[in-house]
């Protein structure tokens, strides 16, 4: 599970590497009111939240790092993605199945956390399902601006084995 983790984190610093500071800076408007830098900001707050939370047993998603460096350097961002992915790759089994509590806004009305129980396990495969949700949205801004982005790039695991299924 680690690895395939890993693998799903490598694709964003790939594409990283493939952009210049314009590019990741971007808000192609009207169609988006993110950059890829914003996007990818999202993804390493949420990723942060799970591994400052491993400690305390609380995992904050409603913490957001929003007008910080990772949305405008690219060496940051990467960097992030990066200790993210040795993070990952050094979880042990015990440290999977720890419990934790998890506080997340749950009303688009007005502010109401919610807390519910969880595990480091269930909640990296919510930070990784969340981080392809968000790769998606960047393919289409890479494709706005131009660029080929590699096709299973945002696309779930469950699709690209059902798609290679309809291929044998």
């Amino acid at each position: 599970m680690l690895s395939s983790h890993s693998e799903v984190i490598d694709q964003s610093i790939v594409l990283l590497q493939s952009l210049n500071d314009y590019e990741y800076q971007d808000v192609c408007l009207p169609l988006f009111s993110a950059s890829i830098g914003q996007h990818m900001r999202h993804i390493v707050d949420h990723f942060s939240s799970l591994m400052r939370g491993m400690d305390s047993q609380h995992v904050d998603y409603n913490y957001r790092s929003r007008q910080s460096d990772t949305e405008t350097s690219l060496l940051i961002a990467i960097s992030q993605l990066q200790q993210i992915k040795a993070w990952v790759l050094c979880l042990t089994e015990a440290q999977l199945d720890k419990p934790l509590n998890v506080i997340s806004d749950i009303n688009v009305q007005s502010s109401h956390p919610g807390t519910v129980q969880s595990s480091i396990a269930r909640e990296l495969v919510f930070c990784v399902s969340h981080a392809i949700h968000h790769y998606a949205l960047v393919k289409i801004i890479r494709q706005l601006q131009g660029a080929q982005v590699d096709v299973n790039f945002g696309v779930a695991p469950a699709t690209i084995a059902y798609q290679q299924s309809l291929q044998n």
